[in-house]
């Protein structure tokens, strides 16, 4: 029995027998062990179950932990590739304004070198309609014979020179304008393209943040779930060892019940015996004396004396041994154990004696003038045994429950 079952039984196992003993004889029932509780190995089982589950869900805090930080990371990895995009599309629509302006300056220059070119074409054809201006082979010789052909001439000429710069200046605006409007075209392309390689990463950075998102919530979703199966392992494997120590406590009490028992059975043939022996003396009229296992003593409570007849008496020795308890620090829990300790060894008989080691009385002293120490009366008195023995298991175990542990582990004590 482990020290946990005798710390309880030393509680509880007393009240039980002596429920037992007044109720009276045991039904066919009562003789069978206690029956429908966890064995140790069970219990085991249970705790094991409880220290896996609870390994799983260290194991998931960690690697929540780490997805936890994970998601924080790609979440600022999103934000930057999100803050890019937004650049990169402001500088796109920037640049597309300014081509815009541009195209329009150069469609305003076309314009005006097409209008300054209708211009001078109907200066022309006025001029020639008008007879002012023959643009023949003989304008040269009407020019010399028509002075006011030649001042027309002249003025002419000069409205075409001013007419024809003007055309050409245009024409050179509206060049300079449609190549920069081809650059400017040309970076917006570049730009679009940056816009648009923003835009997938930002898309893809989003994506990715979503996505751990997601495994947290899994991961975290899973960790609830572990932690209600802890909880619920836990309880159970409480109830599994609470069920194990009662039926360690019901299992004691069948023992000591079955043993008192035997021991009332004992008691009484015992008492049968002698009747029969003091019946056969009387009807002999011859006294025999009982049994010794050496010289004369008093009687048990006549007062001491280094000789006498032994007298056993078990019932009287356990009501002193019980009397003697406080003498020695314990108290009557301890008195179950005692009582099963030596009804084991000698029956609390005062002069039993081991035919196999010689050890001897209630005690089993070895060798029996061990005794000695505690009264030269020791071969008949078992009150000097019982005091010798208590004093015994005291230095050596240090209580009757702890000498009747050992007892039960290697059968001596």
């Amino acid at each position: 029995m482990n020290p946990l079952s005798l710390r309880l039984s030393a509680i509880i196992v007393p009240l039980l027998v002596a429920s037992l003993l007044q109720a009276g004889p045991a039904s066919a029932d009562d003789d069978a062990p206690p029956s429908g509780y966890p064995s140790w190995a069970e219990v085991q089982q249970a705790q094991g179950n409880e220290a896996a589950a609870s390994a799983e869900v260290d194991r998931i805090n960690q690697l929540l932990a780490g997805l936890q930080q994970k998601s924080g990371e790609l979440g600022a990895a999103a934000i930057k590739a999100g803050t890019e995009y937004a650049k990169a599309h402001d500088a796109l629509q920037h640049q597309q304004a300014v081509t815009q302006k541009l195209a329009e300056a150069s469609q305003q220059a076309k314009a005006k070198a097409d209008s300054l070119r209708k211009a001078t074409s109907s200066l022309v054809v006025q001029a020639y309609e008008s007879g002012g201006f023959d643009p023949g082979p003989w304008s040269l010789a009407n020019a010399a014979i028509a002075p006011d052909n030649i001042q027309n001439f002249a003025l002419l000429n000069r409205v075409l020179d001013r007419t024809a710069k003007l055309h050409d200046d245009a024409l050179s605006a509206s060049r300079a304008s449609a190549a920069a409007t081809a650059q400017e075209q040309a970076a917006r392309d570049v730009l679009a393209q940056l816009d648009s390689d923003a835009a997938a990463k930002a898309q893809a950075a989003e994506s990715a943040r979503r996505a751990a998102e997601d495994s947290v919530a899994a991961t975290d979703g899973q960790r609830k779930t572990m932690v209600a199966q802890l909880a619920s392992l836990t309880s159970t494997s409480a109830a599994v060892a609470q069920k194990y120590q009662e039926g360690q406590v019901a299992l004691a009490a069948y023992q000591a019940a079955q043993e008192a028992k035997r021991d009332a059975a004992q008691r009484k043939a015992i008492a049968d015996a002698a009747a029969a022996a003091a019946a056969a003396a009387n009807n002999q009229q011859a006294v025999q004396p009982p049994l010794s296992s050496g010289g004369g003593g008093g009687f048990v409570g006549g007062g001491g004396g280094g000789g006498g007849n032994v007298v056993n008496d078990p019932a009287g020795a356990r009501q002193y041994a019980s009397s003697r308890l406080g003498a020695y620090g314990w108290g009557q829990d301890q008195m179950q154990c005692l009582s099963l300790l030596w009804t084991q060894e000698s029956s609390w008989m005062t002069d039993a004696t081991n035919p196999s080691s010689g050890a001897y009385g209630v005690a089993q002293a070895l060798p029996p003038d061990k005794y000695y120490s505690a009264g030269s009366d020791w071969l008949s008195n078992y009150r000097t045994q019982i005091d010798w023995g208590l004093g015994y298991i005291r230095d050596r175990y240090g209580s009757p429950c702890n000498a009747w542990q050992h007892e039960m582990g290697f059968n001596w004590y």
